[in-house]
């Protein structure tokens, strides 16, 4: 009777620690269940807007996460309860007007990043892939031509991920398609030299280079962004081109026609801050007679007229004596209107 009650007493405190067990399982699940009730989305294009939405896809709350992102986000102020794809649709409008998409970087339009933060809720499996979409068509009412770049779950780097908490960082395949996204060249034939991952003033970033068609490309791509940080390229031969930052795009050749010599001297003028006051033209005649000097001192028009036309006869025809006689003219009051023999006058009634 003693054995059985400490069986049972034994059986009831195991009950006991299981029950606390399972109910401590069971506030951890509800807390895990909890962490996923929202998600976080990020859009970049310049500006850089997090979207925070529930989970059925509404918009619970907008932060700017840079200075152009929380101006844009004070000039847009009815999201809340709105449709993630709708505000999608009106940042990207807000940001269009704000002129951020005028710049370029590296000769092509910047790229749209859509940033699913790790361990958000899906409201469905296309979640993102519909975002882009939404994202897409905004871009196209507006006539824009840049191109839409996601980040999901599976593009964060799992070596990165500690203490149960997901990796900070992007894959390098998915640095690699945002430099090549950005520098608008198709994958194939796109040859990576070198890429490494390092931090750059704190800053973590990939840096790649590659080469497509014979261009060289040196692209840094930030690790947790996806932002595109630095961006210039050149073709073999010739200077690099900058556009870390939307700049100018190097051409190559400032000279025309197969004879350039890749070299434009602006010194070699005669017009603005720069000119030298000699115009290399050689001659300043017309026709293969020239003399190589323009005298502005022989002429009968302004300022500087010498008096005299040398036009060495100034009758017409072969008999003309190389003078004109401007006293003998029917243009004065003795004119004879009405004589019709031939005495000089004109006779215009005759």
């Amino acid at each position: 009777m003693k054995l059985r009650r400490t069986l049972f007493a034994a059986v009831s405190s195991l009950a006991v620690a299981s029950a606390v067990l399972l109910a401590g399982c069971g506030a951890s699940a509800q807390e895990g269940t909890a962490l996923k009730e929202t998600g976080t989305l990020t859009l970049s294009v310049n500006p850089e807007i997090q979207i925070e939405y529930s989970r059925n896809g509404t918009v619970t709350a907008l932060t700017g996460r840079n200075d152009d992102g929380k101006g844009i986000v004070e000039a847009y102020p009815d999201y809340i309860g709105k449709s993630c794809d709708e505000v999608l649709k009106d940042l990207i409008v807000e940001i269009h007007e704000a002129g951020f998409f005028v710049e370029d970087i590296d000769g092509s339009k910047k790229n749209i990043i859509l940033q699913l933060e790790p361990g958000s809720v899906l409201p469905s499996s296309d979640f993102l892939a519909n975002m882009s979409a939404s994202t897409q068509e905004a871009v196209k009412e507006l006539s824009l031509s840049s191109d839409i770049v996601t980040i999901d779950h599976d593009d964060y780097d799992p070596a990165y991920a500690k203490n149960g908490k997901p990796s900070p960082y992007i894959t390098l395949e998915k640095a690699q398609e945002i430099a090549l996204t950005q520098a608008n060249v198709e994958v194939e034939g796109a040859v990576f030299d070198d890429k490494e991952f390092d931090h750059d003033d704190g800053t973590p970033v990939f840096e790649l280079e590659f080469t497509v068609d014979g261009a060289e490309y040196d692209y840094d791509i930030h690790a947790v962004t996806g932002k595109v940080v630095k961006a210039e390229h050149r073709t073999v031969g010739t200077q690099v081109g900058d556009q870390a930052s939307g700049g100018i795009t190097d051409y190559d050749d400032t000279d025309y026609g197969p004879n350039n010599d890749g070299v434009t001297d602006y010194n070699d003028t005669d017009y603005g801050p720069n000119n030298d006051g000699v115009t290399d033209y050689n001659d300043t005649d017309y026709g293969p007679n020239n003399d190589g000097v323009t005298d502005y001192d022989d002429t009968d028009y302004g300022p500087n007229n010498d008096g005299v036309t040398d036009y060495n006869d100034t009758d017409y025809g072969p008999n003309n004596d190389g003078v004109t006689d401007y006293d003998d003219t029917d243009y004065d009051d003795d004119t004879d209107y009405d004589d019709d023999d031939d005495d000089g006058d004109t006779d215009y009634d005759d």
